[in-house]
């Protein structure tokens, strides 16, 4: 079945799932049976049923001499990349938390002594001001 595809049927019609994704009945009620599945399914309009990549199905309206229609929406395409980026996210946050304790430890130091060496640098103005440094 094709991305994204309506049709219309008055009596039995087969297709297949190349991709997973769902079958909706858009209107009237619409009899389902899947291949190697022993419970039929009747759906009515807005019902659905989730087909497996390779399932095949017959569908006939519900009413002889009645109009069913169908939708098939498939599921988003996998991107293989996203699987690995969803590991290196929670590695890169793994890293980040594990850096952040001695960065911090890091940051208070610098900042202490950027606070001693500005007291220095202020002490050694206030002398110069004084004129007590020649």
């Amino acid at each position: 079945m094709k991305s994204h595809q309506t049709w219309y049927f008055d009596g039995p019609w087969t297709g297949a799932a190349t991709v997973p994704g769902c079958l909706t009945v858009t209107a009237g009620q619409a009899w389902l049976t899947r291949d190697r599945d022993p419970v039929d399914h009747v759906l009515q309009a807005g019902e659905r049923l989730r087909l497996a990549r390779g399932d095949r199905i017959t569908a006939e309206p519900w009413q002889a001499g009645r109009t069913a229609g169908l939708a098939w929406q498939p599921d988003a395409p996998r991107q293989p990349g996203l699987a690995f980026l969803g590991w290196a996210g929670r590695g890169a946050a793994l890293l980040a938390r594990a850096l952040a304790g001695p960065l911090l430890v890091l940051a208070r130091k610098a900042d202490a002594m950027a606070s001693r060496a500005q007291s220095c640098i202020c002490a050694g103005e206030s002398i110069a001001s004084s004129g007590a440094a020649k």
